[in-house]
């Protein structure tokens, strides 16, 4: 859960080093408790409001997200603003100056996702400390952002959304008799359309923008961050028709061959990675099983077979499924590893992020 939740509240784009943004686990790792239902420290009912109130932002998305994610096995999730910019891009949004504010009730959904079908969900995440009343009073503000984005009739509706869904997470000291709490709502449609897509959308270029976004931000995180804005086509604006196919690619291969050069080589999980390891110290030491951990191993790395097609030579398209097709045929396939001294995510053939526990700096 907090590594999705590094992955997922970490830009698309941001100048800093790959494992910084493994920072949940460093943040987060002390504050969960040892009694079942994941409940939090006895500390944090003393805890300043304005970090309650951050923590409690966190985990209603690193625990909504991870629970989603386990029922529809997502193949991208991406912010929804960035994916919202990157569909005017396309022209694939009516009226796109019209777009949702970046607060209120009526901003973009928290995260946009692709299904194993294609489909896109717009989901909204809240979370929080406090009454069963406060957390039903944030869901429901969070049934308009789900409604941010709209399609053009009933019909354009199924073919392309597969579900707008408001999770919500009710957190509980270790000294509760209730377990934490991942409450989700599907609310019924509302009437105010801020946005709406075009009609006719083909579902290959409406998931198009999670696609691209997702793989540049696993890029990015490698540490390869020329490459991710290449890839990601960031530097163009909303009005700008998208940058094609072999102009864009060949950015992408310009762009690495000069990140390459600050990457470390590696192998593990059977694959070969690019990326960044790092050992830092926890913020306290933690006991587990007998042992005392005073140190991790972050890693953050995308698969060298991700980058070998980026060096490749592309056709003259838009749509990142054509331009990579095997990355594109490779984002489902989601694996992850909780050992107990090990927590990893990996995307065979796309990207790993993995956090080791260690007794000692050089173990």
């Amino acid at each position: 859960m907090l590594l999705r939740l590094g992955e997922l509240t970490t830009p698309v784009l941001t100048p800093q080093s790959g494992v910084a943004r493994l920072w949940p686990l460093l943040r987060y790792l002390h504050a969960i408790a040892d009694t079942p239902g994941l409940r939090l420290r006895s500390k944090w009912k003393d805890v300043d409001a304005h970090q309650k109130a951050i923590a409690s932002d966190d985990f209603g998305v690193g625990l909504g997200m991870t629970v989603l994610d386990q029922a529809f096995g997502y193949s991208a999730c991406v912010d929804g603003r960035e994916y919202l910019y990157r569909l005017a891009q396309l022209g694939l949004v009516a009226g796109h100056n019209g777009m949702p504010p970046k607060v209120g009730t009526m901003k973009m959904a928290d995260f946009a996702a692709i299904d194993s079908g294609g489909k896109v969900h717009l989901i909204e995440c809240k979370g929080t400390q406090h009454s069963a009343t406060a957390l039903m009073g944030a869901m429901a503000d969070g049934q308009l952002q789900k409604q941010s984005l709209v399609c053009s009739s009933r019909g354009a509706e199924k073919r392309l959304i597969g579900q707008r869904l408001v999770v919500g997470t009710r957190l509980f000291l270790e000294t509760a008799h209730r377990p934490t709490q991942v409450l989700i709502q599907d609310p019924a449609p509302v009437d105010d359309t801020p946005v709406m897509l075009e009609s006719r959308i083909p579902l290959a270029r409406l998931a198009e923008p999670a696609m691209r976004l997702d793989v540049a931000r696993a890029i990015g995180a490698a540490g390869a961050e020329r490459t991710a804005v290449a890839i990601a086509q960031s530097d163009r604006p909303p009005d700008a028709l998208a940058l094609e196919g072999p102009q864009q690619r060949q950015r992408a291969q310009a762009a690495f061959a000069e990140d390459e050069a600050g990457l470390e080589s590696f192998g593990d999980y059977g694959d070969s990675w690019l990326g960044e390891r790092v050992i830092a110290p926890l913020l306290e030491p933690l006991d587990l099983g007998g042992e005392t951990y005073r140190y991790a191993r972050l890693v953050k790395a995308v698969s060298k077979q991700l980058l070998a097609e980026i060096r490749e030579a592309g056709e003259a398209t838009v749509l990142f499924q054509q331009q990579y097709p095997r990355t594109a045929g490779l984002m489902a396939r989601t694996q992850t590893i909780a050992d107990g001294l090990r927590a990893a995510i990996i995307r065979p053939g796309i990207s790993l992020t993995e956090i080791v526990l260690l007794r000692r700096r050089n173990e």
